[in-house]
């Protein structure tokens, strides 16, 4: 009975990718930026533990919807047939049993923010289903990816400010951006598997111009922070670490083995870093 429990539990933690958190952080970052420049540095610490849970949960519930709709391709696909689903570790009724009791956890964490942040979140919901079925139809799930993804940004800058405004829509663009740039690095990891089962993504799409292009979304995603901080006011501080931040991302880019899958994953992985670090930036404005 108790090695009967030890591997479930360790199969629901691997299906909900406990060992791989860098998805978590890339969620759970841009919800605190939004929190900290709506609230102008005077984070409500109970709103950013709601918000750090809730990327959790949701995070965990996406990657147990992905795999359950994933689960024949995941397993022909050298990265994930290993996973719970994909292997047979687990069936379909033990991942959806958990994706109630995620899900239903999340209901309650949006239910408990204001009237708006409610309307954002059921917004966004039929994204995350639709969201994996996109890489059977279109060249471009990254950019599907990104507009469901930082939804988190306006549900939290709602949170605090009661509505969304020009602020927050210039941060959640300026994510868009940012996720495409790593999702498209993560796409990488699988591009030989993908071009052999018909899955497309934009790593496939955009061929040997990948650089360029993952370059131009992180200038973009840049540019749209420095916008902004030009817009709120933020300080020298914030705009010097900011500049350092992009050199780093474009040597780390230009760098880049795209056809080394270990490098693409180390070069997915940092963003939870550059995440952490403009956190770090943000907050040292204020104290």
């Amino acid at each position: 009975m108790y090695k009967y429990i030890l591997y479930y539990l360790k199969n629901f933690f691997i299906l909900i990718r406990i060992n791989k958190p860098t998805g978590m952080w890339l969620l759970m970052f841009p919800t605190f930026w939004a929190l900290i420049m709506a609230s102008e540095g005077k984070v409500d610490i109970q709103l950013l533990v709601l918000f750090a849970f809730g990327s959790f949960i949701m995070r965990s519930a996406g990657c147990i919807i992905n795999d359950i709709i994933d689960k024949k391709i995941d397993s022909n696909i050298v990265r994930t047939k290993n996973r719970p689903l994909a292997s047979g570790s687990l069936n379909n009724a033990d991942a959806l049993i958990l994706l109630i009791i995620f899900l239903s956890i999340g209901l309650s964490i949006l239910l408990s923010l204001n009237t708006n942040c409610i309307i954002l979140g059921i917004a966004v919901f039929p994204l995350i289903i639709i969201y994996p079925f996109m890489k059977r139809l279109i060249y471009f799930p990254q950019l599907i990816l990104a507009i469901t993804f930082n939804f988190g940004t306006l549900i939290a800058w709602t949170a605090v400010a009661g509505y969304i405004d020009k602020k927050s829509l210039i941060l959640y663009f300026s994510c868009v951006f940012w996720t495409l740039a790593y999702d498209t690095i993560y796409a990488l990891q699988d591009k030989i598997d993908d071009e052999k089962f018909g899955i497309k993504s934009l790593a496939i799409y955009l061929g040997k111009n990948n650089k360029y292009w993952i370059i131009f979304f992180y200038l973009c995603f840049i540019s749209g922070i420095i916008y902004l901080g030009i817009t709120i006011n933020l300080n020298f501080i914030f705009f010097f670490l900011i500049i350092l931040f992009t050199l780093k991302i474009i040597f780390e880019v230009i760098k880049l083995d795209l056809y080394q899958p270990k490098n693409c994953t180390r070069n997915f992985q940092l963003n939870s870093w550059y995440g952490f670090f403009i956190t770090i930036s943000l907050y040292l404005n204020y104290i």
